[in-house]
């Protein structure tokens, strides 16, 4: 009799049972050609393996285990067209392979296609399959914990990459009360707090980290971070002890030897620092090394141009920024509410940030509030605070942000999300600088500077009724319209070289510039991310390659294509009338389907508000789904 193998659970019987009795799942009979695939492909022979997969296929054509074997073995061969082919079919075959969605999200997660990776890992971390320990199979975990835990992990890091840390800092979260000495959730959680500016939590995270981590290049990465966030709390004694427990161990380590060369010249250590050299001179062979690359780690820093009392956080000198930078500090000398408008990723809580450190108010709280992340009642407690048993849960009272901003500048970032009874309430702020507690009934007084931004077209909600008439007109005082990165011209370069000095600060990196070549092709590109892809990209760049110059070879494959065609070249094929309706609604028909109709996404990939992608879809009579 044939011996049956339920392919989830691993279970195997000589009885001819059509389902298997422990897990539910179909059995199927393992014929002679399909073993020879599962040896070859642990074996790591995955081009044989997958040659052996498609001849069991031509005997089973319907077979959905047949194609996820043929997927993973593309997966693995790196053919990524073919193994998301395979994919889909399996997928169509039967909707609930774990393995299958998670290596889909894999691949997304490689072309920098943020929306669609989370997508899957999401569906992945949502169907409930009965994965179980000694299961046959060809994906990467043999446990339904191991596989949740890694899609919590890179969806964690896909919201770190979009800037929506309060988000990655869930994912992490998750993992690590599920898996507390998981030290990929632990270094990504102490970089969430670390970003939020709440170093005491990262502090604490990272020598959870240092205890679990067995010595080497990761462990000596992770108390390189602790000495930076020492630093950041002005704690410096404890900072440099940090740095130079790295340096002890690694004497090249290039952020260490940055940051401790950093402190010895911004704090004017000069006692302190004798101190540490003579100390490195008697415990280091070679001492000599660490304390020439200390000196130009300090040169560096003082040849390094600080930023004036009268700079902004922006980089670029096209002719747009310039404008804006000027606009930032005629705003800074008032304090009317200013409204800053533009598409995700081109900077605007950089702009809310300038404002505020270059007002009288410097030297007073900076709140930022992120409007869209929040449910109306949060947002109404994050903003207003609340008293004690106004609500389940509210066991004390609590101050609000906009108490918490008193004499300073509140930040409301997206806030065309908000609603419209949370609106009558902020408008009220705005115009009388009081408002309630949620519970209370005495007013509380502020003096507070409002700085708000949104991506949507707010004149447009207004004829919808999803913003208030009043509300705009308290906010349309000051009006700074960010530029998008495409049109900044001659900006890219000098962010490439930005962004490259901040990633110098979090990791070990060669990389100094980029090549002119793959500036070239940068340049091509519409970067409908703005700045924020720009900074995922390079990030990429540096986590996955070792290099001095960022060049052609380095660049995500939808940079290195050919669909982004300079202006000229576009001018030079298309006609010249009647085509640009017909561009825009294929364009907006593709990016749809690519999209999976998610309309939130489809707008940001296509550099519009998700109102203006309403419109198109009416004016072009599309179907969505």
């Amino acid at each position: 009799m044939a011996l049956f193998l339920c392919r989830e659970c691993g279970e195997k019987t000589k009885e001819s049972f059509r389902f298997c009795p422990i897990c539910g799942m179909p059995y199927e009979p393992l014929d002679k050609t399909t073993v020879e695939g599962i040896d070859a492909f642990e074996q790591g022979e995955y081009a044989e393996a997958l040659g052996l997969f498609k001849a069991t296929l031509k005997k089973r054509t319907s077979s959905f285990f047949a194609y996820r074997d043929m997927g993973h073995a593309a997966f693995h061969l790196q053919q990524d067209e073919k193994a998301l082919e395979y994919y889909e079919t399996a997928l169509k075959l039967r909707h609930d392979l774990l393995d299958v969605r998670f290596n889909i999200g894999l691949i997304y997660l490689k072309r920098g296609r943020v929306g669609d990776a989370m997508f899957y890992f999401s569906e992945t971390l949502r169907l409930n399959h009965p994965l179980t320990s000694g299961s046959f199979y060809l994906g990467l975990f043999h446990t339904q914990e191991s596989l949740r835990n890694q899609c919590h992990l890179n969806m964690g890091m896909l919201f770190k990459q979009r800037g929506e840390v309060e988000k990655a800092l869930e994912q992490y979260q998750i993992v690590v009360r599920e898996a507390p000495k998981n030290i990929l959730a632990l270094g990504g959680l102490g970089d969430c707090w670390m970003t939020l500016e709440k170093y005491d939590e990262a502090i604490q995270v990272y020598k959870k980290a240092l205890k679990i981590l067995p010595d080497g290049v990761e462990k000596l990465n992770i108390q390189n971070d602790l000495g930076v966030c020492y630093f950041k709390k002005s704690e410096m004694g404890k900072a440099i002890a940090e740095f130079k427990e790295v340096l002890r161990k690694n004497p090249n380590h290039v952020n260490a030897i940055y940051n401790l060369g950093q402190v010895y010249y911004h704090e004017g250590l000069t006692g302190r620092m004798k101190q540490d050299y003579e100390e490195f001179v008697k415990s280091s062979d070679n001492a000599a090394s660490i304390l020439f690359s200390l000196s130009k780690s300090m040169v560096s820093a003082a040849a390094a141009p600080e930023r004036s009392a009268e700079e902004t956080h922006l980089v670029g000198d096209s002719a747009p920024m310039k404008k804006i930078q000027d606009i930032i500090k005629r705003a800074a000398a008032s304090d009317a509410t200013v409204l800053v408008l533009g598409e995700n990723g081109t900077g605007k809580e950089l702009v809310a940030r300038s404002i505020h450190e270059l007002s009288a108010r410097h030297d007073k709280p900076f709140v930022p509030i992120a409007c869209s992340a929040l449910t109306e009642s949060l947002l109404e407690s994050e903003l207003f605070g609340h008293e004690k048993g106004s609500f389940t849960g509210a066991i004390g009272q609590k101050f609000g942000k906009f108490e918490v901003a008193n004499k300073g500048s509140v930040f409301l970032d997206e806030i065309g999300e908000i609603s419209l009874s949370t609106q009558v309430k902020l408008l009220r702020v705005l115009q009388e600088r009081e408002f309630e507690r949620v519970g209370g009934t005495q007013s509380v007084k502020v003096d507070i500077r409002v700085i708000a931004a949104t991506n949507r077209d707010l004149k447009l909600a207004i004829q919808e009724g999803k913003f208030r008439e009043d509300l705009f007109y308290r906010l349309n005082v000051i009006v700074i319209q960010m530029p998008p990165l495409r049109d900044r011209d001659g900006d890219l370069a000098p962010l490439v070289k930005h962004i490259l000095a901040k990633l110098k600060l979090k990791r070990q990196t060669r990389f100094e510039g980029i090549t002119e070549d793959a500036l070239k092709i940068m340049r091509q590109y519409r970067w409908p991310g703005n700045v924020r892809e720009l900074e995922n990209v390079i990030e990429r760049i540096v986590t996955l390659n070792d290099d001095k110059m960022i060049k052609p070879e380095h660049l995500p494959a939808e940079l290195a294509g050919t669909s982004f065609l300079p202006p000229s070249a576009i001018d030079s094929i298309l006609p010249s009338s009647g085509v640009l309706k017909s561009v825009e609604k294929d364009m907006i028909i593709k990016v749809l389907q690519e999209s999976r109709f998610n309309k939130k996404e489809a707008a940001e990939r296509l550099g519009i508000s998700r109102p203006t992608l309403y419109l198109k879809i009416r004016k072009y009579g599309l179907k969505v789904e």
